[in-house]
């Protein structure tokens, strides 16, 4: 979060406001950052690193996604550069003219909002689209390889390609190499874990504070909709897994952090507005495709129709904002759980994603109205 108080004192004092973007994995960052805070140009700057793995809303309004970065505001928090290189007499050098150019009248761009046209897509589109990405040697999250690896048992002609699969991230190599999943602070891992089977679900609790996630165990900054989905998915596959009523509860309870903070007409907010930065909307689709994962689900849980509703919404948001692999892959799911819903009495977890869990179910499995005795029986198409 950057306090307002920032920009008033650069405003008074007539200064620039430098934010130096960081990471956990920039081992050369914090030796850069103080070869800047030693030059004199930097006199002319409130400067303030800033942690991406952190604070993940501040790399989607600038789009950068090198580190180090250095983002100069002006002191109406209008963007006059980015400056991306770990070389500091290069950012030295850039500096100086972003600072001679602002000197002589340049005010810079005000950052826009991000609120895509809604697109609403088809599902069997969708699914084939991501197959084909994953064939075509494209990297696949741990979602990508979920949707793969339920297509691959309805059709058979799948089989071969799941050793082609190219995995992106240490979620998508447990999965796909069996990886060990090293310990994380951060809330989107811990989440995983659980979903996986590696951590209780209870450790979730402690990230939780009247349905607002905080991002990491640092307890620094919270509400961002990538973790609330997250870790709204994993107590809810821990309430599928357990049947305790505090899982679903906490899952409610982070459904209404969203609905109220979060919402927009379009899609839904990847931030809650904290300072002037995340005062900008904006509609992120990685987000917005996990929570329609999480809002279908509660609706196959809980049979209350909004949660449809509500899950399209973002569908069609992060459908109209992204073709990227890790968003269509989450739609896909999504559209999935919404549309081919088999309903169960038997505990989670589960490997075929149309099954969600619901409490006095009548039968063993149940498609619409008709019950069955065995999955196999509940035919899909795609």
């Amino acid at each position: 979060m950057i306090d307002e108080r920032l920009f008033q004192d650069a405003k008074f004092y007539d200064k620039l406001i430098g934010l130096f973007m960081t990471a956990d994995e920039c081992d050369e960052c914090e030796k850069v950052f103080n070869e800047l805070s030693n030059l004199p140009i930097f006199g002319r700057f409130y400067t303030k690193q800033i942690n991406l793995n952190e604070y993940p809303e501040y790399l989607s309004r600038f789009n950068t996604y090198y580190v180090p970065s250095f983002v100069i505001l002006s002191p109406e928090a209008n963007l006059l550069g980015i400056i991306q290189s770990s070389d500091a007499k290069f950012i030295e050098d850039k500096t100086r003219e972003i600072v001679e150019a602002y000197l002589k009248g340049y005010n810079g761009e005000k950052l826009k909002d991000y609120i895509p046209t809604p697109e609403e897509p088809v599902k069997q589109e969708i699914i084939y689209e991501v197959i084909g990405d994953i064939l075509n040697g494209i990297p696949a999250d741990h979602r990508a390889i979920q949707l793969y690896r339920f297509i691959e048992k309805l059709d058979e002609k799948y089989k071969s390609g799941e050793k082609e699969i190219k995995p992106l991230t240490p979620e998508a190599k447990f999965l796909i190499n069996g990886d060990e999943l090293q310990p994380s602070p951060y809330a989107q891992n811990i989440a995983f874990s659980v979903e996986a089977g590696k951590e209780n679900g209870k450790v979730l609790f402690e990230l939780i504070k009247e349905g607002s996630v905080f991002r990491s165990k640092k307890m620094e900054n919270k509400g961002l909709l990538i973790d609330e989905a997250s870790v709204g998915n994993a107590l809810l596959t821990e309430y599928e897994r357990t049947e305790d009523q505090e899982f679903l509860s906490k899952a409610l309870e982070i459904h209404q952090y969203i609905k109220q903070n979060l919402t927009h007409e379009k899609g839904f907010k990847d931030s809650p507005p904290k300072d002037r930065l995340t005062q900008v909307t904006f509609l992120e689709p990685l987000a917005n495709a996990e929570v329609s994962i999480f809002l279908a689900r509660l609706y196959a849980i809980t049979g209350e129709q909004n949660y449809v509703e509500e899950a399209r919404k973002a569908i069609n948001c992060a459908y109209a904002g992204s073709r990227d692999l890790k968003v269509l892959a989450r739609i896909a799911i999504s559209l999935i759980k919404i549309e081919d819903l088999v309903k169960t009495s038997n505990k989670g977890p589960y490997t075929d994603i149309r099954l969600e869990f619901v409490k006095n179910l009548e039968c063993r499995y149940k498609r619409g109205d008709k019950c069955y005795e065995k999955l196999e029986d509940i035919q899909f198409i795609i």
